[in-house]
């Protein structure tokens, strides 16, 4: 009879998933007792295709070992109790060892045990967070939790390769090459599939507590309160479930629901036309991102939105989630901070895998990411755009209460009011737009540089689509987009700076467009709101050399610009735009360049442009032919002037402790009646007595005022002392000569407005001069007043009300000059004056050229203006030009008249 055949060998698993316990495969015969030689170290290593790693221990498993205990004891604990274990335990694991050398090469059975322990503390903290088992979290204890969670979910043991999720720069790193099959050919597939099967289950994990987090994330949203570290991390885990949950990111971009025309704004942009043929470059970008969001990947607009169209099932596990209930308003962007907290981690995840090197149409074949930017491009118009609801609303849809609905039910009344939309009323600074660049962009943020780069460059271009879709006749939106910009500017130059070698992020010729067709815009408010903008941030936008001479020479001095509005009908456009050219474009501290050159250069030649028409006018009538053109400087507004005040606190100039040298009792060295202490004690309540909550510039009295009864604070020390009451010594010519700069020579006209200098400035110096000692005196008579110490103020132009102030009267004009620095600056450089002859305007010019004996007239007030500030600010101890503190110009009181 024949024996039966014997069965095949069957590959033999081990226990354990350690190179060091391979067993070799051998026959399951029973008559074969001793299995055969292992193989040498050298010999087994090279057979084993799939691990070529070292077969080292765990370098951090004592730690994972101790925080599997620390999990223990936290089960143990009461709810209240838990949060410190999380403090004292996992928080300080996930600082200490969040980027560890080891996370990047682990054996399947290392990873294996790591992922596990990360599994019971995750599901444990959910468990926290949902409330189940009775537990409940206090306010305090819930950050930490939510701390907790997020260093988890960012550990690299849930992405390592050759996982579909694994980051781009990480990937191919332990790539083993193909080799043929040898003796353990079997054993060595055991071995692969044994690996793959573990990062299968640790991707399985992974997307499992991603979902539940999906899940808690709609229902805390959903509430009408939430936490600020709550929205964060729900943002966060929005995120990631956007990126690695299969269906996740259809659903919440179908919930967007954003609009195609926003879409094409958003292609446009990005150098995208309705032709272009991305299919190569979609697929090759595509491939590289999870295989859970490759179906929003971009290879043309209407192919996109087809496949959006489609009625998919709901993911996986996700069919009890209300996603269409009220944590919608949180998602889009009109609620709270949830969508912008999305927006930043989006993007810190869509650098893990984009190349470095992208372009803006690679970039736009990112899955999602046309969606992402529409949304936030969405929320940019209706900030900028706030107010359009407000006004083009339909009344009918919110009629007035009646008298009876109040006495019916009036908590039903006041809940049918409208209410402001929340953009409309949180101030410019407090934009989630604005809070979230700040965020993302500032120094503090520094560990996703590729990350931060492509959110400025995107956020770049959105700000020119939002722009592009205002309308020059929209005031309230151009306004709005200058109050954005406001604050926007600022953080995208500083981060400008701090990166140099990456290119520009504002495209200047594209904005110097935008603010010439505001200054065309025939909208006196939109051109004030414009001016005082670039006031406010010309430090900051001209940092760079070759923007500030493009804004001076392209913008502010282009002759159709100049033309326009230098001789404006509007007088307060007129205020605003010589104090943007006398303390920005004209300022001269000193350090001059060629670019100044040109700009003061061409200042003046605009300037004599302006007088060469005015003598033209003076001349035609002379001769009869037309009325004289009036001279006569005009108020920005009916009895209201610019006037220069300080706006900070303000305290005694000698510093805090100044004042006890007064109220204290005398050295006893010293008598009590020596001159020293006199000048000291008289100083120090003249000083304080000089003090007011709102103190006018010298620089800006048109006339001398009396001196007032004292009173107020002087008053009230004196009674202290027992001091008389006395009134000020009138200020000597001589002592205030001395003590100043002199003043530059000038033909002053016939009306010429003086100024009287402040109590608080001359009235110590006079009274030092009256009281020097002469050299009999004692050696601590002799110090005299200590020199005046220089500190930085500020200053504001402020509107107020003049009832008082006499009307101005005509000026007689002379040929106009630049500020005395930049005028002296230009002097050195050509000695020759050039000799203006009368023009006569032709176009528009002539137009515009009816108001240009006032506009001369109010630029040579506001060129005294500055000069007296100068001299005021040099007479109280700056020692440059360099120094002398520039005021800000707002427009506050427009803005509470909007």
């Amino acid at each position: 009879m024949e024996e039966p055949k014997s069965t095949p060998p069957m590959p033999q698993l081990p226990k354990s998933f350690s190179t060091d316990r391979l067993q070799t495969t051998s026959h399951l015969h029973p008559s074969r007792a001793n299995p055969m030689p292992p193989l040498a170290s050298t010999e087994k290593y090279q057979t084993l295709p799939a691990l070529t790693l070292p077969r080292k221990k765990d370098e951090l498993w004592s730690v994972f070992r101790s925080l599997d205990g620390d999990y223990t004891k936290f089960q143990s604990k009461s709810s209240t109790l838990k949060a410190n274990v999380v403090r004292s335990s996992l928080l300080p694991f996930l600082r200490n060892y969040a980027d560890h050398a080891s996370n990047l090469s682990l054996r399947a059975e290392d990873l294996d045990r790591r992922t596990n322990i990360l599994n019971k503390w995750w599901t444990g903290l959910l468990d926290m967070l949902h409330g189940r088992n009775n537990q409940s979290i206090s306010g305090t204890d819930r950050p930490a939790i939510l701390d907790g969670i997020s260093g988890i979910m960012d550990r690299q043991e849930w992405r390592l390769s050759p996982s579909p999720l694994c980051p781009l720069d990480r990937r191919n790193v332990h790539m083993i090459p193909s080799r043929n099959n040898t003796t353990t050919s079997l054993s060595s597939t055991g071995i692969d599939f044994l690996t793959e099967s573990v990062h299968h289950n640790v991707r399985n994990m992974f997307v499992q507590n991603l979902n539940s987090q999906m899940a808690f994330v709609v229902d805390r949203m959903s509430l009408k309160n939430a936490s600020a570290s709550l929205v964060t991390f729900c943002g966060k885990a929005t995120a990631y479930a956007f990126f690695f949950c299969p269906g996740i990111a259809e659903v919440l971009v179908r919930l967007w629901d954003a609009p195609t025309e926003v879409m094409r704004r958003v292609l446009a942009e990005s150098g995208v036309s309705r032709f272009d043929n991305l299919g190569e470059t979609a697929a090759r970008i595509n491939s590289a991102f999870p295989p859970s969001m490759q179906s929003l990947g971009f290879v043309s607009l209407g192919k996109l939105l087809k496949h959006l169209r489609k009625q998919t099932p709901l993911p996986l596990g996700t069919a009890n989630i209300q996603w269409y209930g009220y944590w919608l308003e949180r998602w889009s962007g009109r609620e709270s901070d949830l969508f912008f907290a999305f927006v930043k981690h989006f993007h810190i995840l869509v650098a893990d895998y984009l190349p470095s090197d992208a372009t803006k149409k690679e970039r736009v074949c990112v899955p999602g990411l046309i969606f992402v930017h529409s949304q936030i491009l969405v929320n940019l118009d209706s900030t900028i755009h706030r107010d359009a609801g407000q006004l083009h609303g339909d009344p009918s849809n919110n009629p007035s209460p009646t008298f009876d609905d109040v006495l019916v039910d009036p908590d039903a009344v006041a809940s049918t009011l409208p209410l402001p939309p929340t953009n409309a009323i949180r101030i410019m600074a407090e934009n989630r737009l604005i809070m979230l660049i700040r965020d993302f962009l500032s120094e503090r943020a520094s560990e996703h540089p590729f990350a931060r780069q492509l959110f400025a460059e995107s956020f770049a271009c959105l700000l020119q689509a939002g722009a592009r879709g205002i309308s020059i006749y929209s005031h309230l939106a151009c306004y709005t987009l200058c109050d954005f910009l406001e604050e926007a500017f600022p953080i995208i130059v500083r981060y400008e700076q701090m990166h140099p070698s990456q290119q520009c992020l504002i495209n200047t010729d594209f904005w110097i467009e935008v603010c010439k067709k505001m200054v065309l815009s025939q909208n006196t408010m939109t051109e004030i709101r414009l001016f005082a903008f670039l006031f406010t941030i010309w430090s900051t936008v001209n940092s760079s050399p070759e923007r500030k001479n493009k804004i001076c020479v392209e913008l502010l001095l282009d002759q159709e610009v100049f033309e326009k509005t230098f001789t404006h009908w509007c007088p307060m456009v007129r205020a605003y735009y010589m104090r943007l050219l006398c303390w920005r474009l004209g300022r001269y501290d000193g350090e001059g360049s060629s670019g100044d050159r040109l700009i003061f250069e061409t200042l003046l030649q605009r300037l004599q442009a302006v007088w060469s028409h005015f003598l033209w006018q003076r001349q035609q009538a002379a001769q009869g032919k037309m009325l004289p053109p009036s001279t006569t400087p005009c108020n920005p507004a009916p009895g209201r002037r610019l006037l220069i005040i300080r706006t900070d606190t303000q305290v005694a100039p000698g510093g805090s402790f100044l004042a006890f040298d007064g109220i204290m009792p005398p050295h006893p060295s010293a008598p009590i009646g020596t001159p020293s202490q006199a000048w000291k004690r008289d100083s120090v309540i003249s000083q304080a007595a000089s003090l007011d909550i709102r103190p006018t510039s010298s620089a800006s009295s048109d006339f001398n005022t009396e001196v007032e009864r004292e009173g107020g604070l002087r008053g009230f020390l004196r009674s202290i002392m027992g001091g008389k009451s006395r009134k000020a010594p009138p200020l000597k010519t001589t002592s205030s000569s001395a003590s100043l700069p002199p003043a530059p020579e000038t033909t002053l006209p016939a009306g010429k407005l003086t100024r009287s200098p402040t109590t608080a400035t001359q009235a110590p110096r006079s009274r030092a001069s009256a009281t020097k000692p002469s050299p009999q005196t004692t050696p601590l008579a002799s110090r005299g007043p200590s020199p005046i110490r220089h500190r930085n103020f500020c200053f504001k132009f402020s509107l107020e009300m003049h009832p008082k102030a006499h009307h101005p009267t005509a000026m007689r004009l002379q040929p106009p000059r630049l500020p005395l620095a930049a005028q002296l600056y230009l002097q050195d450089g050509d000695s020759e004056d050039t000799i203006v002859k009368a023009v006569e305007p032709v176009g528009e010019s002539k137009a515009q050229a009816t108001y240009s004996g006032r506009a001369l007239a109010e630029w040579t007030c506001i060129l005294m203006e500055c000069q007296g500030f100068f001299e005021r600010r040099k007479g109280e101890g700056v020692p440059t030009n360099k120094h002398v503190e520039t005021p800000t110009l707002g427009v506050e009181v427009f803005s509470k008249s909007r």
